[in-house]
């Protein structure tokens, strides 16, 4: 028997959904579910006053079979009077003259379920349904009535829910096949590596106990099989349903599907999907969902769910090719159809921020959880930035200009953004006074009120005005802002710091998320099991305290799968980087560099901490050593194409050493496999301290309070920095190579106990032979 849950809302969003991608999605964002929230407690407190049996929020269910499938469909009814009428209550901007009976299908079809829910359980044969919308605006509202039969409401549930079980039938047919193939399924490769079976055993486990488990697995080991075969086996075995691969890099995405085709190749059958960005699978030239503009977006639903059957039916993945292929076949956008698809895959890769960023989450899987996921969270230290980026906001004057400037001939939108102008020229006078810098706790109450007078006045600019002209684009960018602004305002909490700065005429203001530990916290809720693992959770204490490690969750350490003697780390502790020191270390830096890569022929990588650092040394070292060796010195913002030619270059026949100078914390230091003899050195400058800003000192201050100011703020980033880089030389058993560390401070105790303890002791490199 297979077991189907669903919301009401889901099913009715799914089996009847129509028109343009803009006009019809029933999406919200956490601030106007907000204010649909308050839309709701409004009636519901009226309804009460005009008739005491009242009830809010009712949970209604209703069970029926079909062959092997239990399917359950439930939800809550937003108010009722038991025997009289059900209501559903919809929060809107647009005016209420403009809101007819038939204004959204969809919300019909909502108090219809909930009628015949109420009826099937009461054994009624008829109910009065009431839908009434409210105006955010003016707090007026209007409600429509229907009167409905039994009969009438049996009809048209049985016939929505016959049209979803089209494809529930679809995906039960694989998944039956699906879980043959895994109860089967062995581990891919005849043995398991050094360490990797412990890994494996773990993954398994906490996926069976459920909570997290933080894994320091060392390059080599291979983590990303090691995390993905036990995951998928435990779906096999029932004891979770989605999978859910999450990286920070595209390249990252690349490892993850290369390892599911393994397991396909041993036998197991996975559906998996890589959710690919909407640019990078647009149809159109420019991406512009304006239906008006995309015939893809244009009738979009209308065509959504025979596309989705089609693949059901026809295709056992889902590769970018496909999507796009079918895309073009039934005229609709490949971005939706691939987040519909999600729905019917075990496995989905995605970036970090289909999880966890507020603005973007996959909201279908996470607002309403009914099923028991796995996070595998691939290289996991990038986790702590990019958290901090995901739940912080920043409003500038300039955006406010901009807007302003674009929507002068829209009164209600001028009037709106003159007064949130206002408050940034406030901002700029109390700034002029406080050296152009201050910091506190809270968010104030009065910007937040002229940020919702904008959101209302951009609701009715909306729908009034849907054709494009000059700087429109300008009134979206601010409207995103500002919406994730208030989204960020609402999650607010210890771990923040706000911050206001002049920058000329421009005033910034930022919510920063300097300890996201909370709110990862209740992310991870999500998930019946969450792993992160990376090769560099060093300390793991930190990387478990920021990432929202608790008291019941596990913590594995694996030594490196590799003979210690393969990789030889030296120190050169007559380097001094400090700041202070830098241009008095250039010269020894170069002659360091020239020694390492004449000791053997072969490929090497020089990192420094800064790109002027880099530049520096690169002049000195051309100078002297130019003539002997090939070189190569990193530019700033290299897109894919370029990344990959640079990569090529470690894979030319030469006959002299090769030499690429690069910058740590950079594209080439993280993420890149060059095996075998592509690369057989690297030597690292500095302690990978991130560059001194802002932001850095106020994530210095916060932790001040418990004396790990600047290990949090510079020394752990830093090192995690440098332990990325080394990482590069050794990416299998018979690779060979050495790394040059070259500061003084890699000597001192609270650095030297942050290396891993198979590059210690490390050797001296003024006295090596």
């Amino acid at each position: 028997m297979i077991d189907i849950k669903i919301s009401v809302r889901n099913i009715i969003e799914f089996v009847h959904r129509y028109g343009d991608i803009v006009s019809s999605t029933m999406g919200a964002s956490p601030q106007r579910m907000e204010e649909g929230t308050r839309a709701h407690v409004k009636i519901q407190k009226q309804r009460q006053k005009e008739d005491s049996s009242y009830e809010k929020e009712q949970y209604l269910k209703y069970e029926i079979l079909f062959d092997d499938i239990r399917f359950t469909v439930d939800g809550r009814a937003d108010g009722m009077v038991r025997g009289r009428y059900i209501e559903e209550i919809k929060s809107t901007y647009a005016p209420l003259e403009d809101v007819d009976e038939d204004f959204n299908r969809l919300y019909w079809a909502q108090v219809m379920f909930y009628g015949f829910m109420y009826m099937e359980e009461h054994k009624t044969e008829n109910i009065l349904l009431l839908l009434t919308y409210f105006n955010l605006d003016t707090e007026v509202s209007k409600t429509f009535e229907r009167t409905c039969s039994y009969e009438e409401l049996k009809t048209y549930v049985s016939e929505t829910i016959e049209e979803y079980l089209k494809y529930v039938r679809e995906d039960a047919r694989w998944k039956k096949e699906r879980n043959e193939s895994l109860k089967k399924l062995q581990f891919p490769f005849l043995n398991y590596r050094t360490g990797q079976r412990d890994l494996a055993v773990d993954v398994y486990r906490t996926v069976r106990q459920g909570g997290k488990l933080f894994a320091k697995a060392p390059t080599g080991i291979g983590k990303t099989i090691s995390t993905l075969f036990p995951a998928v086996k435990a779906i096999g075995e029932g004891e979770a349903d989605r999978i859910f691969y999450l990286t920070a890099k595209g390249t990252l995405k690349t490892v993850a599907e290369e390892a599911v085709e393994i397991i396909k190749n041993k036998g197991g059958s996975v559906k998996f999907l890589t959710i690919t960005s909407k640019e990078k699978v647009c149809l159109n030239d420019e991406v512009n969902c304006n239906p008006d503009q995309c015939t893809f977006a244009e009738g979009h639903y209308d065509r959504i769910n025979e596309c989705i059957l089609d693949i059901l039916k026809n295709e056992r993945s889902y590769s970018k090719e496909m999507i796009i292929s079918y895309a073009r076949k039934y005229r609709v956008c490949p971005f939706e159809l691939s987040l519909d698809l999600s729905y019917f895959s075990d496995l989905i890769i995605c970036d970090y921020n289909y999880v966890f960023d507020p603005r973007v989450y996959l909201r279908r899987f996470f607002m309403d959880v009914r099923e028991n996921y796995i996070f595998l969270v691939d290289e996991a230290h990038n986790l702590v930035d990019r958290s901090r980026d995901m739940y912080s906001a920043v409003l500038t004057k300039d955006m406010v200009m901009e807007a302003k400037k674009a929507g002068e001939k829209f009164s209600y939108l001028k009037r709106s953004l003159t007064k949130l102008n206002k408050k940034f020229i406030e901002m700029r006078k109390v700034l002029e006074e406080k050296e152009g810098k201050q910091h506190y706790f809270g968010v104030s109450d009065d910007l937040i009120f002229t940020l919702k007078d904008f959101l209302m006045a951009f609701e009715i600019f909306q729908k009034e005005v849907r054709e494009d002209f000059e700087g429109r684009d300008k009134i979206l960018d601010l409207f995103f802002a500002v919406n994730g602004f208030l989204n960020i305002a609402e999650i607010y909490n210890d771990g923040y710091v706000t911050y206001e700065e002049n920058s000329g005429a421009n005033v910034i203001i930022k919510l920063f998320c300097v300890y996201p530990r909370d709110i990862l916290i209740d992310v991870f809720k999500r998930a019946k099991a969450s792993i992160l693992f990376s090769a560099t959770l060093s300390p793991m204490s930190y990387y478990f305290d920021v990432l929202g490690g608790e008291e019941e969750d596990y913590r594995k350490t694996l030594g490196s799968p590799f003979p210690k003697e393969n990789l030889k780390v030296y120190l050169d502790r007559s380097i001094d980087t400090r700041y202070r020191k830098r241009e008095e270390s250039f010269t020894g830096i170069s002659e360091n560099i020239y020694k390492m890569m004449s000791s053997k022929k072969g490929n090497y990588i020089a990192f420094f901490p800064s790109y002027k650092y880099m530049r520096d040394v690169h002049e000195i070292f051309m100078e002297k050593y130019g003539e002997c060796f090939e070189t190569y010195i990193q530019e700033p913002s290299l897109g894919e194409k370029e990344r990959g030619e640079v990569l090529s270059l470690f894979y030319v026949e030469r006959e002299k050493s090769f030499v690429a100078f690069m910058v740590l914390g950079g594209i080439f230091s993280e993420g890149i496999d060059l095996a075998g003899d592509a690369l057989i050195g690297t030597s690292v400058v500095g302690v990978g301290y991130p560059q001194v800003s802002y932001e850095r000192d106020l994530i210095r201050d916060y932790f001040a309070r418990d004396n790990l100011g600047f290990e949090y703020a510079y020394i752990y980033p830093g090192i995690n920095r440098v332990l990325q880089a080394a990482g590069r030389v050794i990416r299998s058993e018979t690779d060979q190579g050495l790394v040059l560390l070259m500061d003084l401070r890699y000597s001192w105790a609270q650095y030297k106990h942050l290396l891993p303890e198979e590059w210690q002791p490390l050797w001296d490199w003024k006295n090596q032979n």
